[in-house]
């Protein structure tokens, strides 16, 4: 009997050391799993006035995914199969208004050669842009060379690609996570290239909630 009582005992100790194992384990790989980019329209809509007076004194980088591309749906193509869909156009358009109101005068666009890059540049942008082949093949160095293409007091809006934007997020020391089409991300330099600051990002549908128009 006192054996069998012995045994029990040992047995709820181990489950409970085995759970407390376990918990601490879980905990422990919750806090080194990289912080997500914060969305502007959501939790940290405090950051919306600071990226104002940023892009006033032209410090930050934007990375703009792409719009809708075609060659995934079975739906209308804007131009070609390789592009984007007819539909992106409205999305475009709202766009163009939405950067409009933060204003282009101290703004350097570049988009990726692909065309549906180039297609969500000339909708956003007006054609105004300039191509880049490194916003295509994207090497891990991608950040790097968009840091090194800011120039001081001026605003580098970047289009390009869902796998860039995932090689920016893991040199950030962020989670790697897939951005909507025409989402934003907004890195704030601060006169430095030394010092970047990832703001958030904003979805193209976000933009009124996040500046409150």
């Amino acid at each position: 009997m006192h054996s069998l009582s012995g045994l029990t005992g040992w047995l709820n100790r181990y489950k409970f050391s085995l759970g407390s194992t376990l918990l601490a384990s879980a905990l422990l790989c919750f806090l080194l799993q990289p912080p997500a980019i914060a969305d502007l329209s959501e939790e940290h809509r405090h950051y919306t006035g600071e990226l104002l007076q940023s892009w006033d004194r032209g410090e930050i980088v934007v990375l703009l995914r792409h719009l809708e591309r075609c060659d995934r749906y079975d739906v209308p193509c804007l131009t070609d199969k390789s592009g984007l869909t007819a539909r992106a156009k409205l999305v475009g358009d709202e766009l163009h208004e939405d950067f409009g109101e933060l204003g282009l005068d101290k703004a350097i666009v570049y988009n990726s050669p692909a065309l549906r890059t180039a297609e969500t540049e000339a909708l956003v942008f007006g054609d105004v842009g300039e191509e880049r082949d490194w916003l295509a093949s994207c090497e891990e160095d991608f950040i790097d060379n968009a840091l090194s293409n800011k120039q001081a007091d001026r605003n580098l809006i970047l289009v390009t690609h869902s796998h860039c934007i995932n090689h920016a997020q893991e040199a950030l020391g962020y989670a790697e996570e897939l951005p909507s089409y025409g989402s934003a991300i907004f890195l704030s330099l601060e006169d430095n290239s030394e010092g970047v600051k990832v703001l958030g990002f904003i979805d193209p549908e976000d933009w009124d909630l996040t500046f409150g128009h």
